[in-house]
């Protein structure tokens, strides 16, 4: 039985704090941000604008991978609980549809933003379908990208 395994990665980010924002309030520019990498980004459900509740589905293109397509639930929004948390927020999408489902059993992300340590963060949930699948590295990469495209873009 496979077991639910994570990848992790920080990006240091001016306002990190603005990754909510902006995948709330312009998911759909995804291609216009990063045109190499997103294809198409669009709102399939749950309202006008992204969200806990909402269904998302963009076109995307990994390096060396052929057009692949995902439909993402944002499940949940977190804020810091307590006093050593403070500045801490952070938001879940889970993948329900696409090709990445056919290499992971379930794959989802975690996005944390730490305005007080000036950085952001995405962890990685995912099982593999089979036991030669590689872990996801490629979306780290893609993070990576995303963040600093981001800390120019806010």
């Amino acid at each position: 039985m496979a077991q639910l395994q994570k990848l992790e990665t920080k990006a240091p980010m001016k306002s990190p704090e603005k990754i909510a924002a902006f995948f709330r309030d312009s998911f759909t520019s995804l291609p216009q941000l990063l045109p190499d990498l997103f294809k198409t980004a669009e709102i399939v459900g749950g309202g006008r604008k992204a969200g806990p509740g909402s269904v998302m589905l963009f076109q995307y293109s990994l390096p060396g991978s052929p057009l692949m397509s995902a439909k993402i639930k944002w499940e949940l929004e977190e804020e810091a609980m307590d006093d050593t948390e403070e500045g801490k927020k952070s938001f879940t999408l889970t993948v329900i549809e696409g090709e990445v489902l056919g290499i992971y059993k379930s794959f989802g992300l975690k996005i944390e933003m730490d305005t007080e340590a000036g950085q952001s963060g995405w962890v990685i949930h995912y099982e593999l379908a089979n036991p030669n699948a590689a872990p996801p590295h490629a979306y780290i990469e893609v993070w990576k990208q995303l963040a600093k495209a981001l800390d120019k873009y806010c």
